[in-house]
């Protein structure tokens, strides 16, 4: 197996073991980190564009939590 494989699959696990809150807050710590790396590729500082991006994933997440699978 493959270092990225490997490495993917732990992060995998890992998440899949948070609760909702703590993915909702991962999800959108790492929405708003990907807009404001483009951002700052492209030579545009994002800051407004990168919280509302950040607290709209979480805020959706929180209420539908949709990525997180459930135990049916």
């Amino acid at each position: 197996m493959s270092p990225v494989k490997r490495l993917y699959d732990r992060s995998d696990t890992w998440l899949r073991g948070l609760s909702q809150r703590s993915y909702a807050a991962f999800l959108g710590a790492s929405a708003g980190t990907g807009v404001l790396v483009v951002g700052l590729v492209t030579g545009e500082l994002l800051l407004v564009r990168t919280l509302t991006m950040a607290f709209v994933m979480f805020g959706l997440e929180c209420v539908f939590g949709l990525h997180q699978p459930t135990d049916e």
